[in-house]
């Protein structure tokens, strides 16, 4: 599996994971009860939107760094000098 790919599925689940917790957690804080629950529910969430955020940012650096490694391969194309017999 390409690595691209991955880490598009990776943030897919962070959002997933970031939607699910609090609706997973209010049920259960309603069934069990008690502050220790809702506070580690919202550290989830917390640590899931950490997470997206800086998967958020790679993805842009990486997306940066393959613009620019494609815009100087088409320089290099137009610089190169025509070798035709």
């Amino acid at each position: 599996m390409r690595a691209g790919f991955s880490e598009a599925l990776t943030l897919v689940g962070y959002v997933l994971g970031g939607a699910v917790t609090p609706v997973v957690g209010g049920w259960a804080s309603g069934w069990v009860g008690g502050q220790v629950l809702d506070d580690t529910v919202l550290m989830c969430v917390a640590l899931f939107e950490v997470a997206f955020l800086l998967g958020m940012v790679r993805a842009g650096l990486r997306g940066a760094r393959w613009l620019a490694r494609a815009s100087a391969g088409r320089r290099r194309a137009a610089e190169a000098p025509d070798v035709s017999p």
